[in-house]
C-alpha cells in the first residue's frame, strides 16, 4: 500500500512540473528583414539547445513557442546570422546583414539590386565570370551556349570576328529585334551595328533592303572583355523585364563586371593560344570542264555583260592535271589572347586595371581580327555607408573580312575550274589574271585576287 503511495505522489508531481513548464512558454511572433529593409523568405529561426525550429513564410513572418530567458537564433543562407535572448516581449523584428564572402550566392536582377534565387517569383538563370573566361571564346556570347535553359545561340559563320545572335525563349516578333536587352552595371548598352542602308544614320534602313547581309561587323557587347565579367544573369519573362519596359520584351541579359577590392594588391596574367583548321567539304564532280549539255566552252565568253559559266561540259581529258582548289585555298589559322591585371590601394580606396590582347588569324586568306581593351575601375569608400565605383574603359578593335553570301567568295571558288589552279591569280605586272573571259568584267573573279 505504501508503494502505491509512493507512486502516485511521482505522477502528480511529474504533471504538476509539465504544467508548470507548460504555464510558462508562450508563442513568439516576428519578422525578418534584410539590410534593404525587404521580407526574407526561408530564413530559419532555432531555440537554442532544443529540437524547436520554424522557417519564414513568404512575408518573412514566423511564430514559435519560446519561454522567457531561451535564446532564438536566425539564420539564412548568404547572411550573417544573429540570436536574440527572449525577455517579456511577445514580438520580435530581425534584420539580416548579407555576408559578404557568399557574394557568390547572389543574383542581381536590376539596377544593383541584390536576391537570393530562392526568393525570385520568375526564371533566372547565372552564369560566372569564370565559366566564361574558362570557354576562351573571342565573342563571349558563344560561351553561353548550353548553359542557359531556352537560350539559343546563333554565330553568323566561321570567320574570325563574326558576330552571334542569341534569342531567349524563341522569337516573339516577326518585323523587330527579338534580341534581348543587354544592361552592364546597371547601364543600358547598345548590341546593334552599323546598319549599311542607313546613309550613316540619316534614313531609316529597313532590312527588306537587306542591311549588312553581306557584311558582318561584330555584336558592339562583344567588345567586352570577358576577363572583366563577374557574372552573367539571364532574365526572361515580364516580370522579370518590368525594370526596363518595353526594350526587355526579349528577355535581358545582366552583366556585372569585376570591381576593385580596398587593400589588395595583386598581379595575374594569362595567355591562350589555338589553331583552326577546315575538315569539311561539300562533296564536288570535278570530271567535267566548263561547258553546256556536253558542249565545250573553248572559245573566250563575249564581253556581254550577264555571260555566265555554266556546268556540264565534255569530260576532262586522261590526263588532265586537277587542282584541290577549295583545299587550296582555306589555311590553317592561329589565335593568341594575353590578359594582365593589377589590383592595387589602400584600406579605403582599390584600382583595378585589366587589360586584354586579341589576335585571331580566320581559315580564309586575309580574314583577321584584332582586338585590344584597357579597363580602369575604382571603388572607394567614404565613411561607413557611402562608396563610389567608377570606371572607364577604352577598346579598339580592327576586323578584316571577306563579302559573304551570293557576292562574297565561296561561290566563285567552287565555281572555279579544277583545271586552273586558283593560286595562281596575277599576272607578272600584278593584274587580275583571266582565264575564261577576254573582259575583268565578265570573268569570274579569283577568290584569292577578291
Amino acid at each position: 500500500m505504501g508503494r502505491i503511495f509512493q507512486l502516485a505522489l511521482i505522477t502528480c508531481m511529474i504533471c504538476l512540473f509539465g504544467l508548470s513548464l507548460a504555464a510558462q512558454q508562450k508563442t513568439l511572433t516576428g519578422k525578418v528583414f534584410d539590410e534593404n529593409n525587404q521580407p526574407l523568405t526561408g530564413a530559419t529561426i532555432r531555440v537554442k539547445g532544443t529540437n524547436r525550429a520554424v522557417v519564414t513564410d513568404a512575408s518573412g513572418s514566423f511564430s514559435i513557442n519560446v519561454s522567457k530567458g531561451e535564446t532564438v537564433e536566425i539564420t539564412h543562407v548568404g547572411y550573417i546570422g544573429s540570436s536574440e535572448k527572449i525577455g517579456d516581449n511577445a514580438t520580435i523584428s530581425i534584420s539580416l546583414r548579407q555576408s559578404e564572402n557568399t557574394m557568390g550566392e547572389v543574383t542581381v536582377v536590376a539596377m544593383d539590386i541584390k536576391r537570393n534565387p530562392r526568393e525570385l517569383g520568375y526564371s533566372a538563370q547565372k552564369v560566372t565570370g569564370d565559366q566564361i573566361a574558362g570557354t576562351q571564346r573571342e565573342n563571349f556570347l558563344n560561351s553561353l551556349q548550353g548553359r542557359v535553359a531556352g537560350l539559343s545561340i546563333t554565330p553568323t559563320s566561321g570567320a574570325a570576328g563574326s558576330s552571334s545572335q542569341i534569342v531567349l525563349r524563341g522569337f516573339n516578333s516577326l518585323t523587330l529585334n527579338n534580341q534581348p536587352l543587354f544592361i552592364v552595371d546597371g547601364i543600358i548598352l547598345d548590341n546593334s551595328t552599323l546598319n549599311e542602308t542607313s546613309n550613316g544614320g540619316t534614313s531609316l534602313g529597313l532590312a527588306s533592303d537587306k542591311a549588312n547581309r553581306t557584311s558582318d561587323y561584330t555584336n558592339r557587347i562583344s567588345d567586352l572583355n570577358p576577363e572583366d565579367i563577374e557574372s552573367v544573369t539571364i532574365l526572361k519573362g515580364p516580370e522579370a523585364t518590368a525594370l526596363y519596359g518595353s526594350q526587355a520584351s526579349s528577355g535581358a541579359v545582366v552583366i556585372t563586371t569585376k570591381k576593385a577590392t580596398p587593400g589588395k594588391t595583386s598581379i595575374q596574367y594569362d595567355d591562350n593560344f589555338k589553331v583552326q583548321f577546315v575538315t569539311r567539304y561539300a562533296d564536288l564532280n570535278n570530271n567535267y570542264g566548263i561547258g553546256l549539255n556536253g558542249v565545250s566552252s573553248t572559245a573566250p565568253l563575249s564581253a556581254t555583260p550577264g555571260t555566265s559559266i555554266v556546268y556540264f561540259g565534255p569530260a576532262y581529258p586522261a590526263g588532265t592535271k586537277k587542282y584541290d582548289n577549295v583545299k587550296n585555298f582555306f589555311r590553317p589559322a592561329f589565335g593568341q589572347t594575353h590578359n594582365v591585371t593589377a589590383d592595387f590601394g589602400t584600406k579605403n580606396a582599390g584600382f583595378r586595371l585589366s587589360s586584354s590582347y586579341y589576335d585571331e588569324d580566320g581559315v580564309i586568306p586575309n580574314n583577321d581580327y584584332k582586338k585590344f581593351n584597357v579597363r580602369l575601375a575604382n571603388t572607394t569608400k567614404i565613411g561607413k555607408y557611402v562608396s563610389i565605383s567608377p570606371t572607364i574603359q577604352y577598346i579598339n578593335e580592327i576586323n578584316n573580312k571577306p563579302v559573304r553570301g551570293a557576292g562574297g567568295y565561296l561561290l566563285d571558288l567552287y565555281t572555279w575550274p579544277a583545271n586552273n589552279d586558283v593560286r595562281n591569280y596575277q599576272t607578272a605586272d600584278g593584274y587580275k589574271k583571266t582565264i575564261l573571259a577576254p573582259d575583268y568584267f565578265t570573268e569570274i573573279d579569283n577568290p584569292f585576287f577578291s
